[in-house]
């Protein structure tokens, strides 16, 4: 889900855990057979969500952000159009009426259908690369079992650590990133969805021999997926870490956690049905504020 702002080469390689998607609902009554090679369990799985994306349906939700400078909360929801997301909280507190106004301004523009064209181009974009990237996953790395788990719902937990394939023949400059990591993996191989991912850099890496960017050492991401909402497997959680160069004399310090939850189903919506959703979205948050205190 291309939500969150990034560089253009990191966003890619972080946007590529998410692996948004809606499952159909797998038997619980038995535990699915597991394929002997760990690597075909993760391109079955990749390939189930991939396909599953084209039918994600229309969502709201609600996020929070919270970076060294302080939090952001935002309500979103799903349009033909694009996702579209309104700012409803600082560091927990309500909007000012300033903050309000200007939140106000920047999606009424959005009523204009280039400026949305423009979004929805740019959201088609990272969606590309997010596929390449997840599609190149399992040829990226080599999986290796480390144990199964039962969940109190009956469905299956897969343990899997990963490691780069030293023959992996990156199809996109942005998976270049792939050579220097390694970590963990879960998949609920009932539902067929990554359950969580946790990838740190091993060691430096370099895009575009080290001329468009550099990842130092130690950097680490955390991403957490679940079902949702009735099958509907979605990110709840995201950790970033990273520390690096970019085009040689940019400093790239990323130090984030990403929390989202309320997620539920909508009709499908236009843009001024979607502003007017945000809107009563926005004061619904108020109001539950003023009660909180």
């Amino acid at each position: 889900m291309a939500r969150f702002h990034r560089l253009r080469f990191l966003a890619a390689l972080l946007l590529a855990t998410l692996c948004c998607a809606v499952a159909a609902q797998a038997s619980q009554d038995s535990k699915p057979a597991l394929p002997a090679n760990p690597d075909d369990l993760v391109r079955q799985v990749i390939d189930f969500e991939n396909r599953a994306h084209v039918s994600r349906g229309f969502y709201t939700w609600t996020a929070t952000t919270v970076k060294p400078r302080g939090s952001q909360t935002k309500v979103y929801v799903d349009t033909p159009q694009g996702v579209i997301g309104r700012l409803v909280a600082v560091n927990g507190r309500p909007l000012t009426l300033q903050e309000r106004e200007r939140e106000e301004s920047r999606l009424d523009r959005l009523l204009d259908p280039a400026q949305m064209r423009d979004k929805r181009k740019e959201q088609k974009q990272d969606d590309e690369r997010t596929t390449k990237l997840v599609m190149a996953i399992p040829d990226a790395f080599f999986f290796k079992y480390t144990g199964t788990e039962q969940t109190s719902d009956g469905h299956t937990l897969v343990n899997l650590t990963f490691t780069p394939n030293p023959n992996f023949d990156p199809p996109t400059r942005e998976a270049l990133v792939f050579e220097g990591m390694r970590g963990d993996m879960t998949i609920d191989a009932t539902a067929r969805h990554i359950a969580k991912i946790d990838g740190t850099l091993f060691k430096d890496v370099t895009i575009g021999w080290g001329i468009l960017g550099r990842l130092y050492k130690g950097g680490r991401f955390y991403v957490e997926q679940a079902d949702v909402h009735n099958g509907h497997w979605d990110q709840v959680k995201m950790i970033l870490r990273f520390n690096g160069k970019a085009l040689l004399f940019k400093t790239i310090h990323i130090e984030e956690t990403d929390t989202a939850w309320g997620f539920r189903s909508v009709e499908k919506m236009d843009v001024s049905q979607a502003l007017d959703f945000l809107r009563k979205a926005s004061q619904n948050h108020d109001a539950q504020a003023q009660v909180r205190k």
